[in-house]
């Protein structure tokens, strides 16, 4: 009988062992969905501001557009990475090899292209690397607005005249509302 309420002892003990567990990584999860939440609406301000300075910016020959160097200073720091992921549209691909999704971001890429996937929601998950390291991905959709139309819209109104926009890329016809690519960030677990 002894050994029974230990075996249910030592069951019960592992199973609240394990619910621990489990709310400890649903809460580390939240943090890592708040912090890259905070980071989408970081870098869509920036969007915004570069969007709405367009005319400003480009006036000194800027290289908006341009990817940022390999091994920026921020990632090398915190081991996050943030990118700018697209497919491109049509035959052009994305404007910079820099920007085309892995694997994993291009099934995202393709789910928010789906009608049922609602609109300004991101997705996240934890990947396993290798056999002891994990990390935590975030993807954020971003969509054709007005003030993009200028450097992705229709290439008969590009501002050069040519089908180029000001960077000297080709204008790819986007839409409004259409998908354009999505920010992806990747958290490291320690």
């Amino acid at each position: 009988m002894k050994n029974v309420v230990r075996k249910i002892c030592f069951v019960l003990a592992l199973a609240a062992l394990g619910l621990f567990f489990v709310k400890d990584c649903q809460a580390q999860m939240y943090d890592y969905e708040r912090m890259s939440s905070a980071f989408v609406n970081m870098l869509d301000a920036a969007t915004n501001y570069l969007a709405d300075n367009f005319e400003v910016i480009n006036t000194n020959k800027a290289k908006v557009g341009e990817p940022l160097p390999k091994g920026e200073l921020y990632s090398y720091k915190t081991g996050i990475t943030i990118k700018f992921v697209s497919q491109g549209k049509d035959k052009l691909g994305p404007r910079s090899g820099y920007n085309k999704p892995d694997k994993w971001e291009a099934e995202q890429l393709k789910k928010f292209t789906k009608i049922q996937y609602p609109k300004g929601v991101g997705y996240g998950e934890v990947e396993l690397v290798s056999d002891y390291n994990m990390v935590y991905r975030y993807i954020y959709p971003l969509y054709i607005e007005h003030k993009c139309l200028q450097c992705h819209g229709d290439p008969k109104r590009s501002p050069t005249g040519d089908g180029k926009d000001i960077t000297g890329f080709p204008m790819e016809n986007f839409k409004l509302g259409e998908l354009s690519g999505a920010i992806s960030l990747t958290f490291p677990i320690e």
